[in-house]
């Protein structure tokens, strides 16, 4: 039994999702990375200057890595990170401080921290503090650091470090280079559209030629897709948050409201996609013929979303109305064909096709 969960674990890991090109998306990420690590080097170098030439620490690591760590290489949840992070390192601070007073250096005071710290963390890491492992993983770090560094009277210190390098990485990170919220959710909601172009297009092929499809690769595409789903969500929340708190993004929050709604959509347009893929890998493992309107229409909606996934936004009008002839012809096109399964896969093409006008501008309907 283990053997074989082992088995079917390795080989969904060696499942290929055909629109993802690794070497690509590589290359991508380091693009759209080199920005945020850029001013992720330039806070970790003035929070060192300023905590070390301003005001006189010997060695004040923590402000850098406070701002380095706070900024990363991304622009989602910045401000979210930043106090994570310098929360995080206050709470190691203080239960490090009180450890070494107490238990000194040894090898069992560093155990006895990690363990007492972490669960400090989890105790007061309500709200966005539990999300992720920054809030838990910052403490520990932290704690360890001082315990293993420690010299008296240096707590303190420590502290006014970790407030420098937080207060640096939301002057950079928040205040004069607040991610752009519009370019934020449209490059997330690009790469769900990709992911779901992408397995509509690998089930509607193997719908056409009557093919099973991999072992796994339902389960491969699904994962893909709620990834992209968590990666919208991020997005959305940055920019949310964005308009609220960065000065230079304040004229924008009509702008983002009216485009938070028109993608919020795409929680429905993903369920139907779910849907279609699992009914029709159901409908080729247990070898169904299917109707040609019904992977017509399946490309169709492939062929879309993938108008979509590559057009750069705002979408003109020209496309919007081609997407929404080809919606009409393939929704109609699926009629109510018969079979054990094609029922079922033709109300869902429909409903997809619903979700995907509902995702266009409401000025293009």
């Amino acid at each position: 039994m283990q053997l074989a969960g082992f088995r079917r674990s390795a080989d969904f890991l060696d499942v290929q999702l055909a629109w993802r090109d690794q070497a690509s998306e590589a290359r991508t990420r380091l693009r759209s990375a080199l920005w945020p690590a850029a001013q992720a080097s330039v806070a970790a170098g003035l929070a060192w200057l300023f905590a070390h030439d301003v005001l006189g620490h010997a060695q004040p690591f923590f402000a850098p890595i406070a701002a380095a760590i706070s900024l990363s290489t991304s622009g989602v949840r910045r401000g979210r990170r930043i106090l994570q992070m310098v929360a995080g390192v206050m709470l190691g601070i203080g239960v490090g401080e009180a450890a070494s007073a107490v238990l000194g250096t040894a090898a069992i005071s560093v155990g006895i921290v990690v363990l007492v710290t972490m669960a400090a963390a989890l105790l007061a890491g309500v709200g966005f503090f539990s999300e992720g492992m920054m809030f838990v993983n910052q403490s520990t770090a932290s704690a360890i650091l001082v315990v293993a560094l420690h010299k008296h009277g240096t707590g303190s210190e420590r502290l006014i470090d970790a407030l420098v390098g937080g207060a640096v990485a939301a002057v950079i990170g928040v205040g004069l280079f607040p991610a752009e919220p519009m370019k934020l959710m449209r490059n997330a909601e690009r790469e769900l559209l990709r992911s779901l172009a992408g397995a509509l297009t690998h089930i509607a092929e193997l719908l056409r030629r009557s093919t099973v499809a991999q072992s796994d690769w339902t389960l491969a595409a699904a994962q893909d897709i709620h990834s992209q789903l968590a990666a919208l969500a991020a997005a959305r929340a940055t920019a949310r948050a964005n308009v609220r708190i960065a000065p230079r993004r304040w004229h924008l929050r009509q702008a983002v409201t009216v485009e938070e709604s028109r993608i919020s959509r795409l929680d429905l347009l993903s369920n139907a996609v779910l849907s279609l893929l699992r009914v029709s890998a159901d409908a080729l493992d247990e070898g169904e013929t299917l109707p040609v309107g019904v992977s017509g229409g399946v490309g169709a909606m492939a062929d879309v979303l993938t108008m979509l996934a590559h057009t750069p936004q705002p979408w003109p009008d020209e496309l919007c109305s081609a997407i929404t002839s080809r919606v009409d012809g393939a929704v109609a096109a699926v009629g109510s064909e018969a079979g054990a399964r094609a029922p079922v896969i033709a109300s869902i093409v429909r409903a997809t096709g619903r979700d995907v006008l509902n995702v266009l501008p409401r000025a293009a309907g």
